[in-house]
Parts: structure tokens; C-alpha cells; sequence
């Protein structure tokens, strides 16, 4: 029996390559997340809070 092949997101900062905590099962859970955590940038992309000149530290 073959194992069953599955795709889960992660988002990964633009700078550093680090990874917001948690896994999920569509792209648009995984955009959502990093709105709703403040993991995005002024260019539209992903980046950490220590990396992230969209937000306040």
C-alpha cells in the first residue's frame, strides 16, 4: 500500500528563513494566519516580528 502524499503550508520569513509556528492544510489558512499574526510585510511578503518594518516594536 502506497502512503498517501499530503501538502501542508508553513510560512517562513523573507530574511532570516524562520518559521511562524503552526502547519496548515490550505494556502489560504496559511495567509490568513500570517495577517492575522503580523508576519506581513510592506512588500506584501513574509517577515518575522524581529524582521518586520510594517509593525511597531
Amino acid at each position: 500500500m502506497a502512503m498517501p502524499i499530503t501538502a501542508t503550508y508553513e510560512v517562513k520569513c523573507d530574511a532570516c528563513w524562520g518559521v511562524m509556528d503552526g502547519e496548515y492544510d490550505t494556502r489560504e489558512e496559511a495567509e490568513a494566519a500570517r495577517e492575522e499574526l503580523g508576519w506581513t510585510d510592506l512588500n506584501g511578503g513574509s517577515a518575522c516580528p524581529e524582521h518586520n518594518t510594517a509593525t511597531e516594536k
